[in-house]
Parts: C-alpha cells; structure tokens; sequence
C-alpha cells in the first residue's frame, strides 16, 4: 500500500481482494458475508468484538482463496494454479507413488 491511496478501512480492503479474485457466481453470498463483516469491524469499537469479527472474517476469505495460508494449499510451491496436486492430497499421494516406482523401476 502506497501513501497516496486513500485510507478506506478494512472494507475498503476486503473490496480490493475480492476484485482480484476468480470468483465463480456461486460465491456471491461469501463475498457479500466478507463485506458485511468488513463494515461491522470498520464500525466497531470494542477491541474483544473486532478479535471475534476478524477471525470469522478471515475464515471466510481464507474459504474464498484470499488467504496466503488459503493460496499456499491450492497453489503448490513455485506453481501455479492448476500444476501439479494443486493441493489436493489424495493427487500429491498419487504423484508421489508415482514418483516412487518410476524411481524403482527406471521408467518415467
């Protein structure tokens, strides 16, 4: 964030990410329930209710794939989208077994 970009709160922010990812229409209530919290918390002034919003809020960001912990389970190190197990650990078994017997038996 540069010092030239208006401060917006976290709504503002929320909006931002949401405009980044590829979402599907079926997430339309996901994003509208980010937003919702994103206000609430802007809105509130009790540090233990905002401990309480930020934490569903980032659940449900992290659901979205707005998350670095949510990003770094669908995209394999050094990948992107779609190489690999793209996170899915029954496909990162397989590639491993995979693996395994080539390395065994000589083959690719």
């Amino acid at each position: 964030m540069t010092d030239d970009q208006p401060v917006d709160g976290l709504l503002g922010a929320v909006e931002r990410t949401l405009d980044t990812l590829d979402l599907e229409d079926e997430d339309a209530a996901a994003c509208e329930l980010a937003r919702r919290l994103a206000r609430a918390i802007d809105d509130e002034t009790s540090g233990r209710t905002i401990a309480e919003l930020g934490g569903k809020l980032l659940a449900v960001l992290g659901d979205l794939g707005a998350t670095p912990a949510a990003r770094k389970a669908i995209v394999p190190k050094g990948g992107t989208p779609g190489d690999g197990d793209g996170g899915n650990p029954k496909r990162a078994k397989l590639h491993a077994l995979r693996a395994e017997h080539a390395v065994r038996t000589g083959t690719d």
